[in-house]
């Protein structure tokens, strides 16, 4: 490795372990690009693009980001950016992780690759088709993350016509050979409630046409389009339709790669070029200063981690510093956070995901510590279903920055302060810090919220009525044991 390129390489990895524990956002422009500036990601000092493999606070590719000062968002339109609670994170989703100067995550986009409805399933072939793009279920984490199904238990339940938002990695191919390798495949509760999307490589067409998942794509219709040409991964909005149509009339277009960024770290699967090139999620990944090993680490269609420098601060480029392959189990799934329901004597829910602890280790405390509104820490493998813990760590306190959920009845409000006292439903008296500019709950009122602990208070990111009822429900009653 060029000994610029060794500097490059600790000094990123440096920024993405720095990451962990900042309080507050830096001077550095973050603001998202939206659809005007040609891609999903996010502008700033630094991005890291890649799979949600844990929650509380988030975790990219193995990496936690503390989020508690990040803006969380989407862009469903390609255009505004809507904002995302806590709760709307979840394993398997495509994330955008924007670091200011200091390290510390500023801005957290969550972005799907398809929206639309699902056709050619074939369950037993482990595929299916969504706006005519192949997609493809992985069972084994040892070759990228596990497909994991919200509103369905596996492909076999999903059915041609059902409305879906698939989140993955584009595999591209010499021709039309794209497909999506699907991290995350959720029904949605109706066609229509998301903007259809469509990802892809483009393809030289006749003429000056670009075919998008094999039909021309008309962007006379589109807003800020960025410059297209073949061989560039897009996201197109499109309209919702059960027939495949003779061209997609986009009304969006954007970059599948981060539009503006100075260092980049991008996961996907990978699609060999020539020349000492790759493409990883969109990205052009220049491999030439890599040592030999590392370039011989990228094969076609394996799942890796490239990071490095953006050359003009080219998002869409990145000139490779270091290669990250996946260890042959993969990843470990991370979860942190309060039982939010208890399922049986060593399974429960936390931060939205089932967790089989029945063959896990214990830390702190037995099984019989698995109680509502207990912080647990969860290590383990991810299934299509949920996670099976390796090992289970109840801490003697709850750690500053937790992510906790919690459900009681309000005592008092001190409206100049915004601080409630809360009464749990295990009986402990806490107090909540409420966000500004939202309604005060009323004495009295059955609420949950969920924010970060920070050591004697709860900072309350989202509270709303909690109509669970008294008996335990879907929410903690507890700051943590």
């Amino acid at each position: 490795m060029k000994p610029m390129h060794r500097v490059l390489a600790v000094v990123f990895t440096l920024l993405l372990l720095s990451c962990g524990g900042g309080a507050g956002i830096g001077g550095a422009d973050v603001a998202g690009t939206g659809a005007g500036g040609g891609g999903v990601g996010t502008g700033g000092t630094g991005i890291v693009a890649g799979t949600v493999t844990g929650l509380g606070s988030v975790v990219v590719e193995g990496t936690r980001f503390d989020d508690s000062q990040a803006v969380l968002e989407s862009l469903p339109d390609l255009v505004h950016a809507t904002s995302l609670a806590l709760s709307d994170l979840h394993i398997g989703q495509y994330a955008y992780v924007s670091l200011d100067a200091g390290g510390t995550p500023a801005r957290v986009r969550i972005e799907s690759q398809l929206v639309g409805f699902a056709a050619a399933v074939d369950a037993a072939g482990g595929r299916l088709s969504l706006g005519g793009q192949p997609v493809l279920v992985n069972a084994d984490p040892g070759s990228g993350p596990v497909t994991v199904f919200d509103g369905f238990t596996t492909l076999a339940d999903v059915h041609a016509g059902d409305p879906l938002q698939v989140y993955g990695v584009l595999q591209g191919g010499a021709g039309a050979g794209d497909q999506l390798r699907a991290t995350r495949i959720e029904k949605l509760a109706a066609a229509g409630v998301l903007p259809a999307r469509v990802t892809g490589t483009l393809q030289q067409g006749s003429g000056s046409t670009l075919l998008l998942a094999g039909r021309p794509l008309d962007v006379s219709g589109a807003v800020g389009v960025p410059t297209l040409s073949p061989g560039t991964a897009v996201i197109a909005i499109v309209p919702w339709t059960t027939q495949l149509p003779a061209s997609w009339q986009a009304t969006a277009v954007a970059l599948l790669a981060p539009a503006a960024t100075s260092s980049l770290r991008v996961s996907g699967a990978v699609h060999v070029l020539a020349g000492n090139h790759a493409v990883v999620q969109g990205v052009d990944v220049d491999l030439s200063a890599l040592p030999q090993a590392q370039r011989d680490a990228v094969r076609e269609g394996s799942y890796l981690t490239v990071e490095g420098r953006a050359p003009g601060d080219d998002g869409r480029r990145l000139d490779a510093a270091r290669v990250e392959t996946l260890a042959p189990g993969g990843r470990s799934a991370q979860l942190r956070g309060s039982i939010t329901t208890v399922t049986g004597t060593t399974s429960f829910v936390v931060r939205g995901q089932a967790v089989d602890a029945s063959t896990a280790t214990f830390d702190g405390a037995s099984a019989a510590g698995l109680t509502v509104g207990t912080f647990v820490e969860v290590e383990g493998v991810q299934r299509a279903d949920g996670v099976m813990a390796r090992k289970v760590t109840i801490p003697g306190a709850t750690p500053d920055r937790a992510v906790l959920e919690l459900s009681g009845t309000i005592q008092a409000v001190d409206a100049a302060s915004r601080v409630a006292r809360l009464l749990a439903r295990d009986g402990r008296v806490l107090e909540l810090v409420l966000p500004a500019g939202k309604a005060l709950p009323a004495v009295g009122a059955a609420v949950s919220a969920e924010g970060y602990w920070d050591g004697t208070r709860l900072q309350v990111r989202e509270l709303e009525p909690d109509d669970s009822g008294g008996g335990g429900g879907d929410h903690g009653g507890g700051n943590g044991r």
